[in-house]
């Protein structure tokens, strides 16, 4: 897919799992690409976007690691890691690039970590009407770390996601 492929930002789609975890968000985006691979599924869909980060992405990642280890935050690794599997091979509970598996449905997979400062889900879903894909994300923030950490990943999360949106080929 060419970097020339429209995403845009959009609101998170009707029927989204997310919906009563993103009520409560301090944090939500969502972002839509044409999609051009109808026959993947949502965990296909997720294992694309998680196996397509840029280089940049994957030195900010261990960056990450390194600069919040000192304050008890997960080292969560790179976001491709553990995408080495099949599709069909991914059940709830399992980890699937840095998170782990909360949901999966016939149009949406819902992916999250928990940590003591904040929580995060995803979400890879499919939208009727134009083949498109929508990727959202919340987050719950549970103290001032939290609110801390989000400052400059909030600001950096729309450049990852759409990269990575970029990259996936979908």
């Amino acid at each position: 897919m060419p970097a020339s492929v429209p995403i845009t930002t959009t609101e998170m789609p009707e029927g989204s799992a997310l919906a009563a975890f993103a009520a409560g968000a301090d944090f939500r985006d969502s972002y839509a690409a044409p999609l051009h691979e109808s026959d993947l599924s949502p965990v296909g869909l997720a294992l694309r976007l998680m196996s397509s980060s840029p280089n940049w992405v994957s030195r900010l990642m261990d960056l990450r690691n390194a600069l919040v280890r000192p304050f008890g935050i997960k080292d969560t690794g790179r976001l491709s890691a553990r995408t080495d599997r099949p599709a069909d091979a991914y059940k709830i509970g399992d980890q699937l690039g840095i998170f782990r598996i909360f949901d999966i449905g016939a149009r949406e997979i819902v992916l999250g970590i928990d940590d003591r400062h904040l929580d995060v889900r995803v979400s890879v879903m499919t939208a009727s009407g134009p083949a498109r894909y929508i990727v959202t994300t919340t987050v719950t923030i549970h103290n001032l770390l939290g609110r801390l950490y989000m400052v400059p990943v909030g600001r950096i999360h729309p450049f990852v996601v759409r990269a990575q949106m970029r990259r996936a080929r979908l």
